[in-house]
């Protein structure tokens, strides 16, 4: 196994030259370009002082100089993707505008000894660990996650026979960054784009849309959805509401304003669980009036939350918690809380192949304690049952 073990590792170390084949790109414009936008960013005005901004200086002149000479495109997203990092605000990204059913990530697929190898390795790896096989959303694919040095991980695909993707092919690339999530280059599955997705929890055996193949449990998401505002009687004395998102386009908002006033001669039960999982954010316009409603009611409310609970969802989460008649369940929250894009601006960088996503809302004194960490319950609640039973088990137990 020890002899496995070093060949698995000398397969993935000799990946970091798998964007060799690439395009390149001026990637040292690039980073110029984005660290200029980055400075007016009110995340950037809050954080980068003393030492912080120090370090982010250093890291700008380390990248500066590795990307003096072109760089395989991919090579350069993870570069910019890390001076992003160096600012704590998780609402930030940078876009990649590359052309569809192009494989970036891309040198010679590993060969079948190779990936017969690495299946041979991932079976011995421990359940908790991130590394493993893992099967790719609803798909049939299944990809290898193996743990480099320094927290890097790849994701390679492990199945033959998809239209899209071949044995061998690497799907993703990340590190693990200073909150314990994973800041990933990822591929889309059926186009082959990347995509920046930084600060993903790995728990429940699950990083975004991978699921590890022994792991069949579930309940942290709400399987029942049938729309963004539902409410219903669950027992005599304990109601439930459903937020499912705080958008403000205009379908959602007129139906949020329905809901409130339907929702103002309903709330009558002792107890209310409020479930906001999977609630991507939105507007505080939408939030705020139900946080006025519930602000006034009687009952104990039970808040309901996962790791994809972002944004002003998560702020809506703080809210409830600081009613003395709150108890927040489940999954801590995604952590992107602090700040937001009120304008929607998108600045292409001068190479065209990315384009940075800026922010220019500030919650930095109210918020700024959960950004990245995300909103931690007061009670964490098991994977393998549902959620909202083990919340009228709770709920029960707190009558006696």
């Amino acid at each position: 196994m020890k002899n496995l073990a070093c060949l698995v590792t000398i397969l993935l170390t000799s990946s970091l030259t798998i964007f060799a084949q690439s395009p390149t790109c001026d990637c040292k414009t690039d980073l110029d370009f984005v660290v200029k936008k980055l400075k007016d960013t009110p995340s950037f005005k809050e954080q980068m002082k003393g030492e912080a901004l120090n370090l982010f200086n250093e890291t700008y002149n380390r990248l500066s100089q590795k990307s003096e000479q072109a760089l395989p495109v991919a090579d350069c997203y993870s570069l910019l993707q890390e001076q992003i990092g160096m600012i704590d605000d998780f609402h930030l990204n940078l876009l990649f505008n590359g052309s569809a059913n192009s494989s970036y990530l891309k040198a010679q697929p590993y060969s079948k000894a190779e990936v017969n190898a690495l299946k041979t390795y991932l079976e011995t790896t421990k359940a908790n660990a991130v590394e493993g096989i893992y099967k790719l959303g609803e798909s049939s694919i299944e990809i290898g996650l193996k743990q480099t040095a320094n927290n890097v991980v790849e994701g390679i695909v492990l199945t033959e026979g998809d239209s899209i993707w071949r044995q061998g092919e690497v799907y993703l690339r990340g590190k693990k960054n200073k909150f314990g999530k994973y800041n990933l280059i990822s591929n889309k599955r059926a186009t082959k784009t990347l995509q920046m997705i930084n600060n993903i929890s790995f728990d429940n055996a699950r990083l975004v849309s991978l699921k590890k193949l022994e792991n069949p449990y579930n309940a942290e998401f709400k399987t029942d959805k049938t729309s963004n505002w539902e409410f219903k009687a669950l027992k005599d004395n304990v109601q439930y509401i459903y937020f499912g998102s705080f958008n403000r386009r205009e379908p959602n908002k007129t139906a949020s304003k329905e809901f409130l006033s339907d929702l103002k001669t309903k709330l009558t039960a002792d107890y209310l669980i409020v479930d906001l999982r999977s609630n991507g954010g939105g507007a505080n316009k939408i939030s705020q009036p139900f946080f006025k409603l519930l602000k006034k009611s009687k009952a104990k409310i039970y808040v309901l939350t996962n790791s994809f609970t972002v944004s002003n969802a998560e702020q809506f989460t703080v809210k409830l918690k600081s009613l003395d008649n709150t108890v927040h369940l489940g999954q801590g929250t995604y952590g992107a809380i602090t700040y937001g894009s009120n304008y929607g601006n998108v600045y292409e960088t001068p190479s065209g192949y990315f384009s940075l996503y800026p922010t220019d809302m500030n919650f930095h004194k109210q918020y700024f304690q959960y950004e990245g960490s995300g909103v931690v319950p007061d009670i964490k609640l098991d994977f393998n049952r549902d959620w909202i039973e083990q919340t009228l088990e709770i709920i029960e137990a707190d009558q006696k």
